[in-house]
């Protein structure tokens, strides 16, 4: 999540004609054309009941992606959760609530309760081309809430897992998994393909998010839906720990050497981030990640 404005600005308008099968029953709206603030978003479609994975920016996003899973699952029960709270995921829930089973893990809840009305009011602020486009948001209850793991069972042996996964990039970061003919695996942005790691707040930590990234591994899918970008397999987790990773070995291997200032250490494995991903986005990112693991930050 970022609300710093775009050159050359897009709409974050879902693109739902963009819609693909990757596996048997599950749908993906993708970010095809990455642009800002859209979101890879899942429609998972068992015999019994469906699930929505992120509502997109606002609530005309939500409204054509529930419009979308409508034509897939017919008269079908439809559940709705998001990977995490941020605006591009779900700031326009409430347009579809009462059409939908909400479903969100108890950090996630606390959150966006405690941060939504001031994350909507910076990126009406901040970015004032999509300030229309949050007009109506509003943040209700969801319907069902959990605390660590909830199992659905949509039917036709498709089995969703949520997971709670919170502590990284957002409190109440989720996980999904679906077992089925195809293992596949929603991260939400704990994995962005080819974009440095948001670190949003002061609740978003680099040594926790590797331990997540290493718990997503060891699920061991098929498929990887990350939050933004390209679909892919594993090696996507796999990059984004490595990336992290080195930041932190970096910095410990040049803080133990001795000779640099902190910030003079931020500068060094900041330019190394940068080139060793030369066509990965979100480059002021990189900083923040490395800063995030030097003193007094990690005190």
């Amino acid at each position: 999540m970022s609300a710093e404005p775009q050159p050359q600005f897009k709409a974050p308008i879902v693109n739902t004609s963009a819609i693909t099968e990757i596996a048997d029953g599950v749908w993906v709206i993708p970010d095809s054309d990455h642009t800002p603030l859209v979101p890879n978003v899942g429609i998972i479609v068992g015999s019994r009941a469906t699930l929505v994975i992120d509502t997109g920016f606002g609530p005309n996003n939500a409204r054509a992606i529930l419009e979308r899973a409508r034509h897939l699952s017919g008269a079908r029960r439809i559940f709705l959760t998001h990977t995490h709270f941020h605006p591009e995921h779900a700031f326009g829930a409430n347009a579809v609530a009462g059409e939908v089973t909400t479903v969100y893990n108890e950090a996630q809840w606390k959150e966006l309760q405690e941060k939504g009305d001031i994350v909507l009011r910076m990126f009406k602020d901040q970015i004032p081309a999509v300030a229309k486009m949050l007009d109506g948001v509003e943040f209700i209850r969801p319907d069902l809430l959990y605390a660590g793991a909830l199992k659905l069972d949509l039917g036709e042996e498709r089995i969703v897992e949520l997971l709670e996964f919170g502590g990284a990039h957002s409190r109440g970061d989720q996980g999904i998994v679906i077992r089925g003919s195809t293992s596949v695996l929603f991260v939400g942005d704990l994995v962005e393909e080819r974009h440095f790691g948001v670190l949003a707040d002061n609740e978003s930590h680099v040594i926790p998010w590797i331990d997540r990234l290493e718990r997503f591994e060891r699920l061991e899918p098929e498929i990887v839906v990350p939050g933004h970008g390209d679909i892919g397999g594993r090696q996507l987790i796999a990059d984004y720990r490595a990336c992290f990773e080195l930041a932190k070995r970096r910095v410990g291997q040049i803080r133990a050497a001795g000779g640099l200032s902190e910030a003079e250490i931020v500068d060094r494995v900041n330019t190394e981030l940068l080139d060793l991903h030369p066509d990965w986005q979100g480059r002021n990112w990189a900083r923040k990640v490395v800063a995030d693991l030097t003193w007094p930050a990690r005190a």
